[in-house]
């Protein structure tokens, strides 16, 4: 979960179009990743493994993701950059939505401080980022 440096904006809208547009947000996700080794490389695997993981993790906390899909490519991108072993990687990342929850009628506001988790709409992002050479 990712619950500052998130946001939703700027996306194509049609008339069927039901999500607001927000400068922060929370991103809730359950990442599911693999990445394959190029054969001619030589790979030391738990370590690799831990080092693969660690960056996932970093970049994930550190960079504004503008999209879950954003996201997958700005990470991908660093995995492959970090770890020259690795010759693609592939996540899936479902958009678990979280909305504030309307306390208006029990007269209290809710400043983005209670929220509920949602399974509508749900977004499943899937990329797959390899090495171009």
């Amino acid at each position: 979960m990712k619950t500052t440096r998130s946001a939703f904006s700027g996306f194509p809208r049609d008339r069927f179009t039901t999500l607001k547009e927000t400068e922060d947000r929370i991103m809730a996700t359950k990442v599911t990743a693999t990445w394959l080794y190029d054969p001619a490389a030589p790979v030391a695997f738990d370590p690799s493994f831990t080092g693969v993981r660690s960056t996932f993790l970093a970049v994930m906390a550190e960079h504004f993701s503008v999209s879950v899909q954003a996201s997958i490519w700005i990470i991908g991108k660093a995995i492959l950059e970090r770890h020259p072993g690795v010759s693609e990687v592939t996540m899936t990342l479902p958009n678990l939505h979280h909305w504030t929850v309307d306390l208006s009628p029990f007269g209290i506001e809710n400043d983005r401080e209670v929220y509920v988790s949602t399974t509508e709409p749900h977004g499943l992002i899937e990329a797959t980022i390899r090495r171009s050479d």
